[in-house]
């Protein structure tokens, strides 16, 4: 609510800083802006936490928002703007703790509240600077995947891509300072900003994206990259130091690296005991390194660890193509502008590696490909999009929330389902 109402202030400030300092302005403010959504489908089939599961659950929401924007003497603009989603709690549950389901979950506040100064504009060459609270968008093509420069995490890695509250809303919620430097077909934005959405709060990350589009338009190339974290606040909880160990990782006597935290090596030893006839080998081995960690780990044992830690601050990249296959076309009047595009996108979530969980980058790459079919003017937007991730762990930033940790969210050793596929992979590798 504080960082809503700096971007705020400043918007509604702004025309009177300028008439004070520089006489009688211009301000311009566009039709105010006002929409509302209703959605409503059905769940095919998941999971909400570690244990609740829901198969063909309906989904029925709605919202609603509006928004202000405008301009003092063609040289600042602002934005402002608010809004709210209404929704019941999922899967509905009867008799559910807290009185089960049946109370409207409400979420409203600001959507955007921020000020730009154009500090440049002549020919083809522009630049202009801002700060705020603002949705930015990379990817023109990214209806529901990608955007993974700033929708996704590195340590522990999770993607925040898909989701059902609008359809092409894949851009990300920034706030902090921004610039946009743009010279014909070349494009480069740049932002300093604050984190909001995930724990620990208020770090500073430092990112860049560039683009560039060529032959006419028909070609489309961008890359990014994302230093998050660049700057904590408070860097002990960044790089988690608990008194347990569990955000850590060490050398063994063995010459082998392991992770601190014995629930990794407590679940795996678990599950394998649930069915020591299938899995005989497996459970032997398994218990035989839970005990080796437990022992070199214990306090007073006869081999003392030196420890090093995990971070949530990573470097992440990415890179963007899209090519529009209309530019190739003699007839394309019955195309909308986003018809017959292919594109993809593809990052790295965390450059650096580290040991027992986070030792291939492979695995922290989220591929996404798609291609907008034509909609003959009867439909703004028809688009497949796949989406190929191929972490060994679940997707998930329990951790982060739970401790700030940044080590990965454990599957549980009676979570059959999970476990085995886990299990699988990590045996396959």
């Amino acid at each position: 609510m504080r960082s809503a109402f700096f971007g705020l202030a400043c918007a509604l400030a702004l025309p009177q800083l300028v008439t004070a300092q520089s006489g009688p302005s211009t301000v311009r403010l566009e039709p105010l802006s006002v929409g509302a959504f209703s959605e409503i489908g059905m769940l095919q089939g998941g999971r909400f936490g570690p244990s609740v599961t829901f198969s063909d659950e309906w989904v029925d929401n709605f919202g609603a928002y509006m928004m202000q924007q405008g301009s003092v003497d063609d040289r600042w603009f602002f934005r402002v703007g608010m809004g709210g989603i209404f929704q019941f709690q999922k899967p509905e549950e009867i008799n559910a703790e807290w009185g089960g389901t049946q109370t409207r979950n409400f979420f409203a506040g600001p959507t955007v509240a921020d000020i730009e100064y154009e500090v440049l504009e002549s020919g083809t060459r522009s630049w202009r600077v801002g700060l705020g609270l603002f949705s930015y968008k990379y990817n023109r093509d990214a209806a529901n995947l990608g955007e993974y420069l700033f929708r996704a995490g590195p340590y522990p890695t999770y993607i925040m891509t898909g989701g059902y509250s609008f359809i092409n809303s894949a851009s990300a919620p920034l706030q902090g300072l921004k610039s946009r430097y743009q010279a014909g077909n070349f494009t480069f934005d740049a932002f300093l900003v604050t984190e909001t959405v995930m724990p620990p709060l208020y770090d500073l990350s430092l990112a860049g994206v560039v683009k560039y589009r060529m032959l006419d338009g028909a070609v489309d190339l961008g890359a990014g990259v994302n230093l998050k974290r660049l700057v904590p606040i408070r860097p002990s909880r960044t790089q988690l130091r608990d008194e347990f160990n569990n955000n850590a990782y060490f050398t063994g006597p063995d010459g082998e690296q392991y992770s601190g935290n014995l629930s990794y090596y407590r679940n795996e030893r678990d599950f394998y005991r649930q069915d020591t006839v299938r899995y005989a080998a497996e459970y032997q081995r398994a218990r035989a390194r839970f005990d080796s960690v437990s022992a070199w780990t214990a306090t007073g044992g006869s081999y003392s660890p030196d420890y090093s830690y995990y971070s949530q601050a990573g470097v992440v990249v990415s890179v963007t193509a899209a090519v529009d296959l209309k530019k190739f076309l003699p007839a394309t009047s019955l195309l909308g502008d986003d018809d017959l595009r292919v594109f993809a996108e593809a990052a790295v979530l965390g450059v650096k590696n580290y040991p027992v969980f986070y030792e291939n980058r492979s695995e922290r790459m989220p591929v996404m490909l798609g291609i907008n079919l034509p909609g003959f003017g009867l439909l703004d937007l028809v688009t497949v999009q796949y989406e190929y991730f191929a972490s060994p762990h679940r997707n998930s930033y329990l951790e982060s929330i739970q401790s700030n940790g940044a080590t990965p969210d454990f599957v549980a050793s009676n979570d059959r389902i999970l476990s085995g596929r886990v299990r699988g992979r990590i045996e396959e590798g």
